[in-house]
């Protein structure tokens, strides 16, 4: 009983504290530091990547036209933004140009089309971490600030054979591995919600550019967190699918092999939930796994749990009212449609899940004082820290802390790593079976000014426990709370189970109405 006393106790200082952050960082940012965006020019760019497909094979609008429009809008926006960090738009627009010429040709039919390029002439955006030939390849270290990439990632020569026009690369925090998109090369990504906050990271200049509508469709990558994160601060939709099946070579230094031990994830990134699907089809291609997209699923029929918190875990904030107020109303919305009240989880094991993420993530095959050298050297810590404390350092505050995080406290015991690991995956798979799906916040807070993050440098366990368990996960938006800062959870299920989420999805999006614009529509 003591016990319980004192964790609520604890519980209410660290809400205490984040009131406390909130309101400081609030008198440096405010109404006279905020910056808002303009509304689209075309209502097309509303609409999802799948939907400015379907007119261009349709003609009710040509490629080069669209490229040309998200080209302006682009314009429009970065300079508010920081979202875009190289572009490509003269051979983009000359890709569009042959778009259009197949199609006019009448060489392939509009049926053959939406079967074999389900995204002819439509442009799309991605990190500046996933390579492509030609383009900024830095990872956000300014000891690679002229590295280019010597080939298309595997998953940009997916969605090139899928009729996708890569025309922009965007910003992403150093070497991806902070929950805020910052580097010194580019500087800092802005929330189009509000500029004052943050964008999360690291696909964070992908979801900035998207929810503005710059871009109509991305890809990211998630390894603790990265494209959910990023796309719930930015009120839009992005899927971590089931670990090890799609291929990571071209991503950062990532190569094929790395494919199936690796945490990372590539995913899509999109405003609307229909592009999930297609675009996950086409990512899978060539992959070693048969992943079951194509067979319909009846969201009625399934079987729904949820989390509220992090069951324990004392270094993350308490989740905020808004945030939970958002997931029992998901709550509510799928019991109501089965018929069967979602059974509430409390797995005793749920928080640790930072620990055990921490251990996986130094199994990569990268090491953070190696790759922050660009493989020249490693760096020491206690001197890199000196140097940063001095103004003298090349690195950001996130990666001196990791620094210090790996070389300073203890490491995990790997056999009680994977003790815990073995339980909460039992666990989980017992109760979702092949019909299940937890809802599961996204996050604790809504969308935090810029820089809080150093201050509450745990938060992103929300995600990253799923990335150590290896399965899929879509974040889903729910609306706006009351400052306008977008909402959402996310939707978990057991491995290979992604079509299952993504049908949630696309339910809960048709019921709460899904992606917000952060501007007055047309």
């Amino acid at each position: 009983m003591a016990k319980t006393y004192f964790h609520v106790f604890l519980r209410l200082l660290f809400s205490f504290y984040d009131c406390i952050i909130d309101f400081f960082f609030g008198l440096y940012y405010n109404d006279t530091t905020r910056k808002y965006i303009s509304g689209v020019d075309y209502p097309f760019m509303l609409e999802s990547a799948s939907s400015v497909a379907r007119k261009i094979r349709n003609k009710e609008m040509s490629s080069v036209d669209v490229v040309n429009a998200y080209i302006a809008r682009i314009a429009q926006v970065n300079g508010i933004l920081n979202s875009v960090v190289d572009e490509r738009y003269k051979d983009a627009i000359e890709e569009a140009k042959q778009a259009d010429k197949m199609i006019e040709s009448g060489e392939w039919s509009k049926e053959r089309l939406e079967k074999e390029r389900p995204f002819h002439g439509v442009p799309i955006s991605t990190k500046e971490s996933t390579a492509i030939k030609g383009m900024r390849h830095t990872f956000g270290l300014t000891l690679r600030a002229h590295e280019t990439a010597p080939d298309d990632a595997e998953v940009i020569k997916s969605m090139r054979r899928a009729g996708a026009i890569p025309f922009v690369l965007t910003n992403i925090p150093e070497l991806n591995m902070w929950y805020e998109t910052r580097c010194n090369v580019y500087g800092q990504t802005n929330n189009p919600y509000d500029t004052n906050r943050t964008v999360g990271g690291s696909s964070g200049g992908e979801s900035s550019l998207i929810s503005a509508c710059g871009s109509p469709l991305g890809i990211g990558t998630d390894v603790g967190g990265s494209v959910r994160m990023p796309a719930y601060f930015c009120g839009i939709f992005g899927h971590k699918p089931t670990s090890g099946m799609i291929n990571l070579q071209g991503l950062t230094r990532k190569a094929a092999e790395h494919t199936e031990m690796s945490l990372t994830c590539p995913g899509p990134i999109c405003k609307h939930a229909e592009d999930l699907l297609p675009t996950m089809k086409v990512l899978m291609q060539g992959s070693k796994v048969e992943l079951d997209l194509t067979t319909k699923v009846d969201v009625a029929k399934l079987r729904f749990f949820y989390i509220e918190d992090d069951c324990g875990d004392l270094r993350v904030s308490p989740i905020q009212s808004d945030q939970l107020n958002a997931l029992r109303k998901a709550v509510k919305y799928v019991g109501e449609l089965t018929g069967v009240p979602p059974k509430k989880l409390v797995p005793s094991k749920w928080k640790y899940g930072y620990k055990v993420w921490r251990y996986l993530i130094t199994q990569e095959p990268e090491r953070l004082a190696w790759e922050l050298t660009n493989r020249n050297g490693t760096v020491c810590w206690w001197w890199e820290t000196l140097r940063f404390f001095t103004g003298t350092s090349p690195y950001t505050l996130p990666s001196i802390l990791r620094l210090i995080d790996l070389n300073v406290f203890p490491k995990e015991n790997p056999e009680w790593v994977k003790e815990v690991l073995e339980s909460l995956l039992g666990d989980l798979k017992r109760e979702l079976g092949d019909n299940g799906v937890l809802l599961h916040p996204t996050h604790p807070t809504t969308a935090f000014y810029h820089n809080a993050a150093h201050l509450r440098p745990w938060n992103f366990t929300y995600t990253s426990i799923i990335n150590a368990l290896k399965l899929p996960a879509t974040q889903i938006p729910m609306g706006l709370n009351s400052k306008g800062l977008p909402l959402g959870v996310q939707a978990i299920a057991n491995p290979y189970c992604d079509r299952l989420t993504i049908a949630v999805a696309q339910e809960l999006e048709q019921a709460f109405g899904g992606w917000v614009p952060p501007f007055k529509t047309i």
